[in-house]
């Protein structure tokens, strides 16, 4: 794992979450920049690296609006959800990102 890369895109999941805020108007910059960052983090660590499987559970896709694995109408969430969500998220990246970092400093990756 490139420890920089993993720095700077920590710093820029921390600068979204404060731009965005919590408004349910941010709804859908929120779950872009949460699909986005998934990917950048994704191709950080690389498809055989184990972390990679391990992000992959900790932070699996949301269901899309149809389809198997859609949400039943009942659950659906409206725009505050969808950014609480989407936050809940971000912020869990964030996270677990400093935890590679700090891991990385320390010399205990993988």
């Amino acid at each position: 794992m490139d420890r920089d890369v993993a720095i700077r895109v920590r710093a820029a999941i921390e600068a979204t979450l404060r731009e965005q805020g919590s408004y349910p108007t941010f709804a859908e910059g929120l779950v872009e920049a949460d699909r986005r960052f998934r990917t950048a983090i994704t191709e950080l660590l690389g498809e055989d690296d184990p972390l990679s499987a391990e992000f992959r559970v900790l932070f699996p896709l949301p269901p899309t609006g149809s389809g198997p694995n859609a949400a039943p109408a009942r659950v659906r969430l409206d725009g505050a959800g969808i950014s609480k969500n989407a936050r809940m998220h971000l912020a869990g990246m964030s996270g677990w990102l400093q935890g590679l970092i700090d891991a990385t400093d320390s010399g205990r990756t993988n």
